[in-house]
């Protein structure tokens, strides 16, 4: 926030106001004005992912096992980032990478990277093929 980065929250236990109250802590933010412009708390998952760069799972709820990862992908911008703090969807990963997801976990190492592709566009990888190797120039 900083940097004028703009949040969007959905959190399916938390109120609203309990939300802004911690992001307003002086050793997160301490400008109550500033959280109050940067930071949108939502009811609906898909609309706290629509037009993001990232989403980040903070939470353990079993809930974000079930979202609809395809439509969230495509209302997202590109490259679309997955940030699974709690290795909630660790079976999903093969997956949300197929769909274009750049996916980075805490204590895992995503053993099959996507190329970053800054111009927005989406490489497909096929999960059956092992990934072809560099020739040396």
């Amino acid at each position: 926030m900083d940097e004028g980065a703009k949040l969007h929250i959905y959190d399916p236990k938390v109120l609203k106001e309990q939300i802004i109250q911690d992001l307003s802590q002086p050793s997160i933010s301490g400008d109550n004005p500033r959280v109050l412009e940067l930071v949108t708390v939502t009811s609906d998952p898909y609309e706290a992912c629509k037009s993001a760069h990232a989403l980040v799972i903070c939470t353990e709820w079993d809930m974000f096992k079930d979202l609809a990862y395809e439509k969230i992908h495509n209302h997202m911008l590109k490259p679309a980032f997955i940030f699974d703090g709690r290795r909630v969807l660790d079976h999903l990963h093969p997956q949300l990478q197929s769909l274009g997801f750049q996916i980075e976990t805490i204590g895992k190492k995503v053993t099959t990277r996507l190329p970053f592709t800054p111009s927005g566009g989406v490489p497909r990888i096929t999960l059956n093929e092992p990934p072809k190797k560099k020739s040396k120039a």
